[in-house]
């Protein structure tokens, strides 16, 4: 899952990738059954870890309050 999120964000340069569009690269499967605020929460905040291992003074993804998601390649 933490890929697939890698790879929404990454092809969608400078783009808000929302909520749904994160459930559908994701979860195609759980579209029609929903997902939860905190499970987007918890794989964005593993994913930030991750990058944060490889590049500790450097936030990639940007939170868009209301809106959803963002790669910030600095």
């Amino acid at each position: 899952p933490q890929y697939r999120l890698l790879e929404l964000l990454y092809n969608n340069p400078g783009s808000i990738c929302t909520r749904d569009r994160v459930i559908e690269a994701v979860w195609p499967e759980a579209m029609g059954e929903g997902v939860s605020e905190q499970a987007i929460d918890a794989l964005v905040r593993r994913l930030r870890d991750r990058l944060a291992e490889l590049d500790p003074d450097w936030q990639y993804i940007v939170t868009v309050r209301g809106h959803g998601f963002r790669l910030d390649q600095g």
